[in-house]
């Protein structure tokens, strides 16, 4: 009985789809579209069914009306046609706020003075923002880390996103985490305000359901619907306790985790905040739940670049969203908005003048206070999007084999046109050898590689014994052989990094996906720095190697001459 109405309620969407697709400026056909996506989706207590295949097909054409009302109210000649539309808008946004957050933040300031409104005149600028909070409503990554400058909206949009999540899962618990009592403070306020102001916001047309059944103003909680143990939205504070008194069930959230400069500079106190970042607010984090985590990006060992770090590790979809205050490639503004709000490029640029370049990098760029002493920032080196169809003159790989105490085995492959060196694949994993050993003995096989160079220090002949044992059961032709090395590792890195910035190409990484090796091996690369301590240089040495193999292979090259006599 239930499938053939699924069956009838898609028929009924589809012929009214056909229908307002041929007769755009029919408001009589839209209003039925929307009308039997709106019947096919409802359920019993008011809210709407979002996740599955019909759900989903039935928002899709809810978008369709959404986008027919936008065309037809600034189109109209009419003003009482253009009201209509206007009017069918707003009823379009209120249904797709159960699915889109989007259209959400839209239908909540649906009322408000256009340049009062915070998302609509942001939007533009916001929306990749806005598409990583939806990734996370979608299930579609477990992990969002959004960087960019101060005052440019990032908190609010995560508080909006939060509220969003309440009203749609009141039963579940929205954990909110930030450096200071203050700060954490002004997030309980906010999300209180949002509700409360009905004047201001359409909140509660969403979720009519819902009511605020209880507050806690010392302890930062709201409660949703009934009074719960574990509240439906919690704020905490780094510095305090959260162990036994919250949990998160619906969402972690993390906003300016890092107080300052001088924090950040201090890699002691930075390994005691992520201590509780790790300990206390991921240990109540019920498994499952989707972590998001904004701030400044003041250091890549701040709890923002630890969670990116550990990612792999834990099997977490992971998505980087990072935005500068200055766009690198244009130098011009990423977040001047409509009606004079937000920062000019004049403002941006003024900005840098004043400011110390670390502090402009890291506060503004979002390019970690290490990285002033970058030796491969991240727009130093060259990128490729396919590998180019050449004849190779050799495809040859290194291992740099973990040691322990949390390095990464790290294994570039290079492909070699003349000078050029094209690194099509990597390992970089802090697995086990057990488990590194055979991966790195398959890649080799799986690019046909011919020479695999390991290093020999501490365990590395064993490595390599296992790397050579895969090469062998999987029938490869690779030779693995070992060497020792002796240099120093920072010397080798810096006089082997005008060759690598010059003649090594590196996978575009605004084609792959944050969370895998090889976005983890770019990472590692770029962060490398000569005046700073570095937790890790397991992949800028790997790729020393690399180069100095290269430059080995290219001096021993035979060249045939005419005879001179």
């Amino acid at each position: 009985m239930q499938r053939q109405q699924q069956i009838n309620d898609h028929k009924r969407i589809a012929s009214f789809s056909k229908l307002l697709k041929e007769n755009p400026k029919d408001i009589r056909l839209a209003e039925a579209l929307l009308s039997a996506c709106a019947n096919a989706t409802a359920k019993d207590d008011g809210s709407y069914e979002t996740k599955t295949v019909e759900a989903e097909y039935a928002f899709k054409k809810g978008m369709e009306v959404y986008n027919a009302c936008l065309f037809n109210a600034a189109n109209a000649r009419d003003i009482d046609n253009k009201r209509k539309w206007l009017v069918l808008t707003k009823s379009s946004l209120l249904f797709l706020a159960h699915k889109y957050f989007d259209s959400f933040m839209l239908y909540l300031e649906f009322d408000r003075r256009p340049d009062k409104r915070f998302y609509a005149p942001r939007k533009s600028q916001l929306k990749p923002i806005v598409d990583g909070f939806q990734d996370v409503a979608d299930g579609k990554i477990d992990l969002l880390t959004v960087s960019q400058p101060k005052r440019t909206g990032k908190t609010t949009l995560g508080l909006m996103f939060v509220i969003w999540r309440a009203g749609l899962y009141p039963d579940k618990s929205c954990l909110l985490a930030g450096r200071g009592d203050a700060l954490v403070k002004s997030f309980y306020d906010e999300c209180l305000n949002i509700m409360q102001d009905k004047a201001t916001y359409n909140y509660w047309d969403v979720f009519p359901g819902c009511t605020v059944s209880n507050t806690n103003a010392d302890q930062h909680t709201i409660d949703l619907c009934s009074k719960k143990r574990f509240s439906t939205i919690v704020c905490k504070s780094l510095s305090g306790q959260v162990t036994g008194v919250v949990e998160a069930s619906n969402i972690l959230y993390i906003d300016d985790a890092v107080e300052s400069q001088e924090e950040a500079r201090n890699i002691e106190r930075l390994n005691g905040l992520w201590a509780r970042v790790s300990d206390d607010l991921l240990g109540r984090r019920k498994e499952g739940v989707p972590i998001i985590a904004q701030g400044t990006r003041f250091s890549i060992n701040d709890p923002i670049g630890r969670l990116q770090a550990i990612a792999p590790q834990m099997g977490w979809r992971t998505k980087v969203v990072e935005v500068p205050a200055l766009n690198p490639k244009t130098d011009e503004s990423n977040f001047h908005y409509k009606y004079g709000l937000g920062f000019s490029t004049a403002y941006y640029r003024n900005e840098r003048k004043m400011l110390a370049d670390i502090q402009w990098e890291s506060e503004y760029q979002q390019r970690p206070i290490e990285e002033k002493g970058a030796v491969f920032g991240r727009n130093d080196l060259q990128y490729y999007d396919k590998l180019p169809d050449l004849e190779w003159d050799a495809i040859i790989s290194v291992v740099d084999p973990s040691e322990g105490k949390g390095d990464y085995t790290c294994m570039p492959v290079g492909f070699i046109s003349g000078t050029e060196v094209y690194v099509e694949d990597v390992v970089f994993s802090q697995a086990l050898p057990e488990v590194n050993a055979p991966k790195c003995g398959s890649m080799c096989v799986k690019y046909g590689v011919k020479i695999c160079q390991v290093e020999s220090n501490a365990n590395g002949l064993l490595f390599a014994e296992k790397v050579e044992a895969q090469i062998s059961k999987m029938n490869g032709r690779t030779s693995v052989r070992t060497k020792r090395t002796t240099a120093n590792k920072q010397t080798k890195i810096i006089v082997a990094s005008d060759n690598i910035r010059n003649h090594f190409w590196f996978k575009n990484p605004n084609y792959m996906d944050a969370g895998c090796e090889y976005a983890q091996f770019l990472r590692n690369i770029w962060a490398y720095s000569q005046l700073s301590r570095n937790q890790h240089d397991d992949a800028p040495d790997a790729v020393s190697m690399l180069e100095n193999m290269v430059s080995t292979l290219n001096a021993a090259k035979v060249q045939a001459f005419k005879r001179p006599f």
